[in-house]
């Protein structure tokens, strides 16, 4: 789950630091252009968000599916 939400969260960050600098965050008297480019990057070369979200639901419906026929061994057979 941090895959998605940290870059998205320091893009996010980073993204309002530049537009409270104005003009000087994007330009060359502040490292956040650099910030940006770079963080944009490791972002475009870790994979699609959408690949990292459908890993994650995979696993959970793995879990719970796991936790449900659990549930059921734990049961007593049902009289009728």
């Amino acid at each position: 789950m941090a895959k998605v939400v940290v870059p998205n969260v320091a893009l996010t960050i980073l993204d309002r630091a530049i537009q409270m600098h104005g003009a000087a965050g994007v330009g060359q008297d502040t490292p956040l252009a650099d910030f940006w480019a770079g963080l944009r990057t490791l972002r475009i070369a870790d994979g699609p968000d959408e690949v990292h979200t459908r890993q994650i639901a995979q696993l959970e419906i793995r879990q719970q599916n796991a936790r449900l026929q659990a549930r059921k061994q734990l049961q007593p057979p049902a009289r009728l």
